[in-house]
């Protein structure tokens, strides 16, 4: 009777201690803190690669805890969940690092693309100062002149984004105003030849 009592004390002594397992809060918050502060860090655009695996282990970890806290209480651990989420905050850390530093460059290689861009808008609004009008070609030089306006348009455009610290967007832009440009200068050349060829 004696070992009865002695090994039910035993058994609930070991339900309170293994029951009071609990979720890892601070690590969950810690978690979650370096997360949003990635994201406040731009990762999901600078650092995608880095930004994902944080999320995928962030992911993981919640689905860790979710599966221990429905376990039978004398089984509940939360040793994967908690070591995943300290793996989470860890590479949300470096996930925020590493768009630092790839903003950082985009932004260097944006303002060294800017001068070029604004060489190659000159150049084309010259070229079509000087191109050949006529009869003809009226039409297809307002066309130009639209398209040019146009372009004008979104190398400013660029140029706010990146005086507000949107690098990637004005990359972005910077690009497409590259090729519409150098359409544009295509087709004036192309009516310089023509002209020529009369």
């Amino acid at each position: 009777m004696l070992k009865r009592v002695a090994l039910v004390m035993v058994a609930l002594a070991l339900l309170v201690f293994v029951g009071c397992a609990k979720p890892p809060e601070a690590e969950i918050q810690k978690a979650t803190s370096a997360i949003d502060a990635a994201r406040m860090a731009e990762a999901e655009t600078y650092a995608p690669a880095s930004f994902q695996v944080a999320m995928d282990t962030l992911n993981a970890a919640n689905a860790a805890k979710t599966e221990a806290d429905g376990k039978f209480a004398l089984f509940r651990s939360y040793s994967k969940a908690k070591a995943l989420y300290i793996s989470a905050d860890a590479l949300a850390q470096k996930a925020a690092a590493d768009a630092a530093t790839e903003k950082e460059k985009v932004r260097v290689e944006v303002e060294a693309k800017i001068k070029e861009v604004q060489a190659l808008v000159d150049s084309v609004t010259t070229a079509l100062k000087k191109a050949p009008r006529g009869k003809g070609n009226k039409a297809d030089i307002a066309l130009l002149e639209n398209s040019l306006a146009g372009v004008t348009s979104s190398f400013t455009d660029a140029q706010n984004d990146f005086a507000a610290g949107k690098y990637m967007v004005a990359k972005n832009k910077l690009a497409t105003v590259v090729s519409q440009a150098n359409e544009i200068m295509a087709q004036i050349e192309a009516a310089k030849a023509k002209k020529a060829g009369k």
